[in-house]
C-alpha cells in the first residue's frame, strides 16, 4: 500500500480527511493508492479519491482509466464509457487493446450490440491479431447473422 493510502485510512479513521494533502500527489500516485484502497475494501474512500483526482488531473491517463474502473466496480456502464471514451481520445490513435476491450464489456454490459460490434471492429484495425477481438467480433457476428455486413467500423477511432 503506497503513502498516500495509508495516510487517508489513518486520517479517515481519526474523523478528518484533508484533500488539500492530496493536492500534492501525482495522477500515478492516486492511481496506485485507489488501487491500494480498492484492495483493502475501502470502496467509499477509493471513490472519494477518484473524484478528487478527476479535478486535480482532469484528462490524465492514470486518472480516467481508474474512474473507469471504479464505474465498473459500481456497475455504471455509463459512466465507465464516458471516462473510456475521454481516456481513448486523450490516447489518440494509441489506445491499449486493454482500454479497447474494457469499452467493448461495457457497450455489451449496456445492451449495446450494435456499437460493441462496431468498437471491436476498430479494435481489430489498431491491433489486428488480438485473440479477444478476434472471439468479440466472431460471437457479435454470430449474433447478428446476415445482418453483420452492415455494422462498419467506427471511423473516429481510426
Amino acid at each position: 500500500m503506497n503513502t498516500l493510502a495509508k495516510t487517508l485510512m489513518t486520517k479517515t479513521d481519526a474523523g478528518g480527511l484533508d484533500f488539500h494533502h492530496v493536492s500534492q500527489f501525482t495522477a500515478t500516485d492516486l492511481r496506485e493508492a485507489i488501487s491500494s484502497l480498492v484492495a483493502e475494501d475501502k470502496l467509499s474512500l477509493a471513490d472519494a479519491l477518484c473524484e478528487a483526482g478527476l479535478s486535480l488531473h482532469p484528462r490524465d491517463e492514470n486518472i480516467l482509466s481508474m474512474a473507469a474502473l471504479m464505474a465498473n466496480l459500481h456497475q455504471d456502464w455509463e459512466r465507465s464509457e464516458s471516462y473510456i471514451r475521454e481516456l481513448m481520445e486523450v490516447q489518440g490513435g494509441k489506445a491499449t487493446a486493454f482500454t479497447w476491450n474494457l469499452l467493448i464489456r461495457v457497450l455489451r454490459c449496456q445492451a449495446e450490440p450494435v456499437e460493441a460490434l462496431s468498437t471491436a471492429r476498430s479494435a481489430l484495425i489498431q491491433h489486428p491479431e488480438n485473440p479477444d477481438f478476434l472471439r468479440e467480433v466472431s460471437e457479435l457476428e454470430s449474433f447478428f447473422g446476415e445482418a453483420a455486413i452492415f455494422v462498419q467500423p467506427n471511423q473516429t477511432w481510426q
